[in-house]
């Protein structure tokens, strides 16, 4: 017979007997806006076979449950569920690249960090569930399908790992990105400066006041020096933009 009731997980061991019942306590993990995590507990004897979860835990616990005769079906189904989970992490870390290649904010890093968190803690998880399998499959408590449940976990262990690396690259594609932008704008600075600096050293000439200097009585000596400034100028944008520079 098997039941499916609300309750709050509190154990701290994963697998435990009492009599001939035996329970195991694996995390669950669902993905509604945010990433949650639950512990369902599963205990099993000759007969009957309980899940139990909180209640939010229930409902994720529902929509996965397709078989549930004996203890193997629970757990492989239970497990089904991450398939789910990882799909959707998948969508939320593809879209965090794809904005990653264009922007460089401090809410799209934590965005990043926190899933790549989360991933690291599923991750771990995992390979606690698959040692869980192990043990139970070496001491011959669960000997249905057994190698399909380790093949699921695996694959789930190896989805995990490749979108760990996914927030990685994510993260260095900002980087990239904020080095990109601090380039442009240093680039921009610098043929400001180079462009300043020869208009700096003309009026720096004409503003020593030199007795003997002969511009400085011409009638239009102040709207050359313009000309000249202005004209070097463009002269040098004319350059800069023709090596695109900028």
């Amino acid at each position: 017979m098997f039941q499916l009731r609300v309750a709050e997980i509190k154990d701290k061991n994963i697998i435990s007997k009492e009599g001939e019942i035996y329970r195991i306590v694996i995390p669950i993990h669902n993905f509604d806006k945010k990433i949650k995590s639950y512990r369902v507990a599963v205990e099993w004897d000759g007969e009957n076979i309980t899940v139990a979860s909180s209640e939010e835990g229930v409902e994720v616990i529902k929509t996965t449950l397709l078989k549930r005769d004996t203890p193997e079906e629970v757990i492989w189904s239970i497990i089904q569920n991450e398939y789910r989970v990882l799909d959707k992490i998948e969508d939320k870390t593809e879209k965090l690249q794809n904005s990653a290649i264009h922007e460089y904010s401090s809410k799209l890093v934590q965005n990043v960090l926190t899933v790549k968190k989360t991933l690291f803690s599923m991750h771990r998880d995992y390979l606690k569930i698959r040692n869980l399998i192990e043990i139970l499959r070496d001491e011959k408590i669960l000997t249905q399908q057994v190698d399909s449940i380790l093949r699921d976990i695996n694959e789930l262990i190896y989805g995990v790992e490749y979108l760990i690396d996914a927030t990685t690259l994510a993260i260095q594609l900002m980087q990239n990105t904020l080095s990109y932008r601090i380039n442009k704008s240093m680039n921009i600075l610098t043929i400001i400066a180079t462009i300043m600096m020869p208009l700096t050293l003309i009026t720096g000439i004409y503003g020593m006041n030199f007795r003997n200097m002969p511009e400085l009585y011409w009638e239009y000596g102040y709207y050359y020096s313009l000309l000249l400034m202005l004209g070097v100028a463009l002269l040098m944008i004319y350059y800069f933009k023709k090596k695109k520079l900028f």
